[in-house]
């Protein structure tokens, strides 16, 4: 499942209202920078190859060390301990794909957001098989080294309630 990640100590935690109006505010280049939402996207996908392969080490190498992981129905996972817990869950209950259709870059070139839809398909308690599809939001951190790393991540889903 796709999680949103909030920054837990001596930062703000940020809700999902407030991490979209965040969102909203920050004047974001997108195509002016092809060569780096290239990239912003290539990371994403190694993130979703890695959820295929339900390789929980590689999912949580791609994330920032004050990742935090908002999903519906769960308390905040914060820091990389709740993260590889939370994403090793995911990765149990189902399959998990996604398909990232836009990204961006803040003009710092230090934040970018990836947003797309998800297909989660998974067993319910009688063993039937069920779909699950939604949309996803994804806010990257360029490290030092010039690497992007999950920060926040956040989805929701179609279904009705």
């Amino acid at each position: 499942m796709k999680t949103i990640f909030v920054s837990s100590g001596s930062h703000i935690r940020l809700g999902a209202s407030a991490l979209i109006a965040l969102l909203a505010s920050v004047p974001v280049v997108e195509g002016a920078d092809a060569q780096r939402t290239a990239s912003l996207l290539a990371v994403d996908a190694d993130w979703e190859r890695a959820f295929v392969a339900k390789d929980v080490k590689n999912a949580v190498a791609l994330c920032d060390d004050e990742a935090s992981m908002l999903a519906p129905n769960t308390p905040i996972a914060s820091g990389k301990a709740q993260v590889s817990k939370a994403i090793a869950a995911d990765m149990a209950f189902g399959d998990l794909t996604w398909h990232a259709y836009k990204a961006g870059i803040a003009r710092s070139q230090d934040l970018g957001y990836t947003s797309g839809v998800y297909e989660l398909k998974f067993k319910d308690p009688s063993g039937n098989v069920k779909i699950d599809n939604g949309k996803f939001l994804t806010l990257w951190k360029r490290e030092t080294d010039g690497s992007w790393k999950m920060l926040y991540d956040m989805f929701n889903s179609d279904l009705p309630r």
